[in-house]
């Protein structure tokens, strides 16, 4: 690829940041950055790492710049409630992977991160759960315990059993 190929190139960002190269910045024989122009001409760089895709009329990137403003401490020791406002124990760690979070320990017990709100507290977000199990034709479709999330409601629904489930759920 030719340095010529990036300028006016339009640029959009993972975050809906969008704008347009106006430079591209080479350090020890390689392409470092991309420097880009938003709609009110406002310049900001792009590291070239950070580029997921280079196409015909655009260039994909992750804009870290933004995620790492938007990011908030975690506060280990932080009081941990449910929506009712009962106390559930402190935040005593938290489980993640490359590909985000995963769980929050609060008091001795570990909740999935979808559950999680977390602010100058954690608040732990409750689940209805099917209270008996959703059967058709005698089969087992859904157990009881079962956690009602979005794809639970799609197989209910799949196998005709949405009103069942949602009456084992209340």
């Amino acid at each position: 690829m030719k340095i010529s190929d990036f300028y006016g190139k339009k640029t959009v960002s993972t975050e809906g940041k969008r704008g347009y190269v106006v430079s591209v910045n080479i350090s020890g024989g390689k392409a470092e950055c991309l420097i880009c122009a938003d709609s009110d001409e406002n310049e900001f760089a792009i590291d070239i790492r950070n580029v997921l895709r280079i196409g015909e009329n655009k260039i994909i990137y992750e804009d870290r710049q933004t995620a790492i403003s938007r990011a908030k401490p975690v506060r280990l020791g932080s009081p941990g409630f449910d929506e009712s406002g009962n106390f559930l124990g402190t935040l005593a760690d938290v489980s993640f992977n490359k590909n985000g979070l995963l769980s929050a320990k609060i008091g001795k017990k570990n909740y999935p991160a979808d559950r999680i709100v977390s602010g100058d507290v954690i608040i732990v977000k409750n689940v209805k759960t099917v209270k008996s199990d959703v059967t058709k034709d005698g089969k087992i479709i859904i157990k009881k315990g079962t956690p009602v999330t979005e794809d639970v409601l799609k197989t209910a629904e799949n196998q005709g059993e949405y009103v069942q489930l949602t009456m084992k759920s209340i």
